[in-house]
């Protein structure tokens, strides 16, 4: 049957082809609009690596890019710890109990019961030290195999300046301040996994980097206005900073003298997934608004051609786990497409020196920080500390209603007697009262003069019955 149409096809031509015309007109436009979302789609991972047994602390792991990733490392059979701010105290239930929900579907989805999530927020400098602090605080030392630094911010145009708890810029707190601190404290973790076991840090970098503006006399964006109009200024400075501190980490490693005399076995990689239709790049495009989400709606089609999506963009992530490549190759490399390719296109990047100044600048950013909110809480408990002591009304309520029988009880109830109301009882100070105490004196006086008289007349009879 083929071999006849395809004859017929040669000797009478194309128009024997049913729907000829129409194929001719949207065809053409179908296999490029096909073709461009091949490319567009990037390269994907092709290496495979047993990941049972392996424990990877994962931030960002809840959305986006994270969220592909970890379902497909946790299908795997990999442990991982999850690290979100949605478990704090003060945290709302609903967020609560999403997550609890999102975790149990993740773990009956990929049949891995070995998921769990600890309380870490990125944009509070005291929230990290109190997790990598529970982190280290165990002996034997934990097992580490990688720390996946996924998580990110990025804040819609025309939004105003934000700032974390510590006072810092949201977006050079989260994406990166947060992961500086994390990744500096659990260094030591790093430093006593076994030689042979094969660690890999992953921290998320952008093509935003390559419009970060770089100031080493304001580092955190704090002295310069910030741009409103043009967020990825900021959003770009925080991830190239962040892939400053991936470099100098790895030479800090590596210069780890152990006391096995061994080689490092970690390895600090930067990742660049690509253009992505994450909630992050969706919630930047929306601006934050129902008109921006209605435009991102009729540009959906388009974002979907030229744009990746989350499970195409966490390829060169499970490159960056799975190639024996990358434990094979120097640390502090740049990972894009699944494929090392070197460093970025920012001078700064070659610059070691540059880096090391950064790295000990942010050092002594992060003691004042962290000096500042420890005075702050310890201001916060002593209020709290003086609120308590005044009597609350739990207090007050068993002072004014002791134990029935107790000796407090019975001068309450002496006291009570002459505590009522008004109209049961006459007020003393009442110009009423006044007039009746006088009267009620006066007859007094009297009594008491017919008794002094009664007496007098009394005493002589009284004296010849003494003889």
């Amino acid at each position: 049957m083929p071999i006849e149409f395809l004859g017929t096809v040669l000797l009478e031509g194309t128009e024997r082809i049913p729907y000829w015309e129409e194929i001719k007109r949207y065809a053409p436009p179908l296999i490029v609009g096909i073709l461009l979302k091949l490319y567009f789609g990037g390269s994907s991972n092709t290496w495979e690596r047993k990941l049972h047994g392996k424990v990877y602390i994962v931030t960002g792991g809840t959305s986006g890019v994270g969220a592909a990733l970890v379902r497909e490392l946790a299908g795997r059979g990999a442990q991982l710890v999850l690290l979100s701010s949605q478990m704090g105290e003060d945290t709302d239930n609903s967020a609560k109990t999403w997550l609890t929900e999102y975790v149990e579907d993740l773990r009956a989805a990929t049949g891995n019961e070995l998921i769990y999530v600890e309380e870490c927020d990125l944009s509070s400098l005291y929230s990290v030290r109190k997790f990598a602090t529970r982190w280290l605080d165990n002996t034997p030392a934990r097992r580490l195999d990688g720390v996946l630094c996924l998580a990110g911010e990025s804040l819609p145009m025309q939004k105003l300046r934000t700032n974390s708890v510590d006072g810092v810029e949201i977006h050079m707190a989260v994406n990166y301040l947060g992961h500086f601190q994390l990744l500096t404290l659990l260094e030591p973790a790093l430093r006593v996994q076994p030689p042979d076991r094969d660690v890999r840090v992953l921290v998320s970098s952008c093509m935003s980097e390559n419009v970060g503006e770089l100031q080493t006399t304001d580092l955190l964006w704090e002295e310069r206005s910030y741009p409103a109009s043009r967020p990825w200024k900021v959003f770009g400075t925080s991830k190239l900073l962040l892939h400053l501190f991936a470099k100098e980490l790895q030479r800090r490693l590596e210069t780890y003298d152990r006391p096995d005399k061994q080689p490092c076995g970690v390895r600090v990689n930067v990742v660049n997934p690509g253009l992505v239709r994450s909630p992050g790049l969706r919630r930047f495009v929306s601006m934050g608004s129902v008109w921006g989400l209605l435009a991102y709606l009729l540009l959906y089609p388009l974002f979907w051609v030229f744009l990746k999506s989350c499970e195409q963009g966490m390829q060169s992530y499970l490159f960056a786990v799975n190639s024996p490549n990358v434990f094979s190759a120097k640390g502090g490399a740049y990972i894009k497409e699944c494929s090392v390719v070197g460093q970025g296109s920012r001078r700064e990047l070659s610059d070691e020196l540059l880096q090391r100044k950064v790295f000990e600048q942010t050092q002594h950013t992060i003691a004042a920080l962290e000096k500042a909110s420890a005075l702050e809480r310890n201001r916060g408990k002593k209020a709290k500390a003086n609120a308590g002591a005044k009597p609350d009304a739990k207090s007050a309520k068993s002072k004014t209603n002791p134990a029935p029988g107790s000796e407090p009880d019975k001068v309450s109830l002496f006291k009570e007697a002459f505590r009522g109301d008004h109209g049961l009882y006459p007020d003393m100070n009442s110009p009423v009262a006044q007039q009746s105490d006088e009267g009620h004196a006066a007859r007094l006086r009297r009594l008491d003069a017919k008794f002094a008289q009664s007496r007098a007349g009394a005493a002589p009879s009284a004296a010849p019955a003494a003889d």
